[in-house]
């Protein structure tokens, strides 16, 4: 049936100046890729984003109006889309795991030893892809178990970055609901909630002087427009503990340097996907 679609989309790419699916992945593919450096350009330099997507247009031989009317024809044929997008989602995964495969001998170099005790339970995928079309995934919810690791007052912390894919004026009808609800021994349940309308990172803190049982959580994308599409960017799951009785402190210091760590990755990451525009 999919097949089907993109060959009649092929086939109609001279009468209606629709472009050929592989030629639309290409091109969101590096305008995806503008998104993400566009949205880490510090407010002064945000004057540069016309640069970024008007070059994508240029290497591609397109027109903003001709990716724009694309995407409206083949949100007709939400198989045909969730194709492109689901080859966009391997093709960024894939090229994540590169940078990481070629940042892993520094990676063992650098002094990850802080004050307390943290540790990354996320075991999934590090690219998620959210849609809000009926016929696709608008909904992502994981379960960690319960571990004989954990122990009372440990502070866990999903945390992610998390970008729309389409490219427009700020609405109250599109929205990133993610939940963090953690279950503990003692039959507590403590959550916490967050809301995004725009791309950007997020972090989400639940904690409780009993034992954790069971944490679960929910990303939920909400859209007026059948065509949105998102992408949650290396989502982690972080438990900070205390090596001491200062649990507070040492566990907000342990954050700290955690944050700052995951910063420092991303702007790298960040910098390779400029150069890789920049030189292609």
């Amino acid at each position: 049936m999919v097949a089907m679609v993109l060959s009649v989309a092929c086939s109609e790419k001279h009468r209606g100046g629709m472009l050929p699916p592989a030629k639309l992945e290409a091109v969101l593919y590096d305008y995806h890729l503008a998104q993400v450096i566009v949205s880490d350009l510090p407010s002064s330099q945000r004057y540069k984003k016309d640069l970024y997507f008007n070059y994508v247009y240029d290497k591609h031989g397109v027109t903003a109006a001709e990716v724009d009317s694309s995407l409206v024809y083949y949100a007709r044929y939400p198989e045909g889309l969730s194709e492109i997008y689901a080859n966009l989602s391997k093709r960024i995964e894939n090229e994540l795991l590169r940078m990481e495969n070629e940042d892993k001998p520094i990676k063992a170099r650098e002094a990850i030893s802080v004050v307390g005790d943290s540790v990354d339970l996320w075991y999934d995928t590090r690219l998620l892809q959210l849609s809000s079309s009926p016929l696709a995934n608008s909904r992502y919810t994981f379960i960690i178990p319960i571990d004989t690791n954990f122990k009372a007052g440990d502070h866990l912390t999903w945390s992610g970055k998390a970008i729309f894919l389409q490219d427009r004026v700020d609405s109250l009808y599109r929205y990133l609901h993610l939940n963090l609800k953690v279950k503990y021994m003692n039959d507590s349940i403590a959550s916490a909630d967050t809301l995004l309308h725009t791309s950007g990172n997020f972090s989400i803190t639940v904690s409780d002087t009993s034992v954790v049982k069971t944490i679960y959580g929910t990303a939920y994308l909400k859209s007026s427009d059948a065509a949105e599409r998102l992408l949650i960017v290396t989502p982690s799951i972080v438990r900070t503990r205390s090596s001491n009785d200062s649990l507070v402190v040492d566990s907000s210091v342990v954050q700290q340097q955690v944050d700052a760590m995951n910063e420092a990755r991303s702007l790298k990451s960040v910098d390779k996907l400029q150069l890789q525009i920049a030189h292609e």
